[in-house]
């Protein structure tokens, strides 16, 4: 299915173009691109200049959640989730890089004089818990990051945290060309605590909207919550005198996950019915744990020690999975929490600062970066520890499965 998601990419973006040889007056740090340079996800050869050329992360996904329990956001309105630079193949990066995280993004936007660009992200870009900050300064650690041409590097005259400023108004920007809720609304699908849609009327109506097919998703109960925009880009993700960067959408590069019929698209008002009956009680995981048990690698011998390490002659570590705040779980062993390096090495220790990994429940699998697999370059021999990859890096591939 991913191979055919893929080649639906390829079907509908222009053919792949040469990369130019870039003209001497534009320099790596520049305030302009040249207007020949490649799509992203279309280059044949290594575009060196990654200050005007988005690259791993050359798909821009813009998403939007409906919160309508508790009720999140104008009622008319899809609030912004969030503009995430995925890789051309689906999977995407996070955390890329420590030293430019941020722990403010009010304080910013006001040091820059930007109140109403402020103002508009409280209207539009609400967090579920009403701490809107908190979705604003992750959005930006996780996601802005992995963005190239938003690097210190790629301005003449870089003061410090404009970038965090270019991050949010191009988000903000893009998130209006997108008006979901009017889109739907003006073919007649509106919210409803009677009326349900099918998954084609909704895919359908926002498709010849956007011009490209797009990702819907819906929560445990059938009702419509989210859905996800995806773009190729051409030149940097910074917005030049108030224009838009140059977005060019593409088919979706990830499946919807809603029922074909019977789908929910319930008012920012409803309030679901009381309990009927009182629930037992049911044991829960203490201290926030999720789940918790050794790491094995499908089809190997051994398991993880907790430093994530792939070992063959002694005891199995104990891991715990938790469910993070902004979805996605964290990962921690007795070293700490465990994260993902650039190279994409499985590390756990004291200092690391919890990432998200994806945990398939019908498999017991921890997932990283939308890939399903890890890969080691070699079997570890008799008390060797060999490092793990995300990805097909190394010639031993296998799936990691969290066993009680």
């Amino acid at each position: 299915m991913i191979s055919e998601l893929l080649q639906g990419v390829l079907d509908h973006t222009p053919n792949p173009i040469e990369v130019p040889q870039l003209p001497n007056q534009f320099p790596l740090s520049t305030d302009y691109c040249p207007i020949d340079v490649p799509l992203t996800c279309s280059n044949k050869t290594e575009v060196k200049d990654t200050c005007c050329f988005e690259h791993p992360g050359g798909v821009l996904v813009l998403t939007q959640f409906w919160n309508y329990y508790p009720a999140i956001g104008p009622d008319k309105l899809f609030t912004l989730h969030g503009l995430w630079p995925d890789n051309c193949d689906g999977s995407y990066d996070q955390f890329c890089s420590n030293s430019d995280t941020i722990t403010e993004v009010s304080g910013i936007l006001r040091s820059f004089g930007e109140e109403e660009l402020l103002e508009k992200m409280k209207q539009v870009w609400k967090n579920n818990n009403h701490n809107d900050e908190q979705l604003w300064i992750h959005e930006f650690n996780k996601h802005a990051t992995c963005m190239t041409t938003i690097q210190s590097k790629c301005y003449d005259q870089y003061e410090k945290h404009v970038n965090v400023v270019d991050f949010f108004r191009t988000t903000v920007a893009v998130f209006e060309t997108v008006p979901t809720y009017d889109w739907l609304a003006n073919n007649g699908i509106v919210p409803s605590t009677a009326q349900t849609y099918s998954r084609q009327q909704i895919e359908d109506t926002l498709t010849a909207q956007f011009g490209q097919p797009v990702r819907i998703s819906c929560n445990k109960y059938g009702a419509l919550d989210e859905v996800w925009y995806f773009h190729h880009l051409k030149g940097s993700v910074r917005m030049y005198n108030n224009s838009l960067p140059d977005l060019y959408p593409i088919p979706a590069l990830a499946e919807s996950r809603c029922p074909e019929h019977g789908i929910k698209y319930l008012p920012k008002d409803f309030k679901p019915p009381a309990p009927t009956h009182t629930q037992p009680n049911l044991p829960r995981p203490t201290d926030g744990v999720y789940k918790h048990g050794y790491l094995k690698l499908s089809g190997q011998s051994g398991c993880l020690i907790s430093t994530g390490k792939w070992y063959t002659s002694g005891t199995c570590a104990t891991f715990q999975l938790f469910k993070a705040p902004f979805g996605g779980y964290n990962l921690k062993s007795s070293k700490g929490f465990c994260g993902v390096t650039v190279d994409g090495e499985l590390i756990c220790h004291r200092g690391q600062q919890p990432i998200q990994f994806e945990f398939d429940k019908s498999k017991n699998q921890i997932n990283y970066g939308g890939v399903h697999v890890w890969s080691a370059f070699n079997e570890p021999s008799r008390f060797e520890q060999i490092p793990i990859f995300s990805g097909r890096k190394g010639s031993i591939v296998f799936k990691l499965i969290l066993e009680e």
